[in-house]
């Protein structure tokens, strides 16, 4: 799934920077560096990217918080992440988003067979 820019602050590529140089540009979770090499449970070599995720911390005010609002850019909502960790951190969302887009190519599929659809 690609990054909807339309969904963050204009100013997002200096508020992400801010936060990856917070976190001394190292994964707030594993400790992975920016930049270094990685070798994957397939065997496959990477490099470390360093990515901002959205945390969902409530507000001091205790007033709850959530992840996928791209505008909340508070520091202690947050964190450095690599790949790995932010795709772990956010699984439950790729995989919707992937069940959503199995289930459109279906349909589309079937109607290009020119099956009749009479339940949706």
């Amino acid at each position: 799934m690609g990054m909807d820019r339309q969904r963050y602050p204009p100013n997002w590529a200096e508020i992400s920077r801010a936060a990856r140089e917070r976190a001394g540009w190292r994964c707030q979770w594993c400790g992975a560096a920016q930049g270094e090499e990685r070798v994957s449970l397939a065997g496959k070599r990477y490099q470390v990217v360093l990515t901002v995720a959205h945390l969902g911390t409530p507000f001091p005010d205790g007033r709850p918080a959530d992840k996928r609002d791209k505008q909340d850019c508070r520091p202690e909502n947050l964190a450095a992440l690599c790949q790995r960790c932010h795709l772990r951190y956010d699984i439950d969302e790729h995989v919707g988003h992937a069940r959503q887009t199995r289930w459109r190519k279906h349909r589309e599929a079937q109607l290009q067979a020119g099956q009749l659809l009479l339940f949706e």
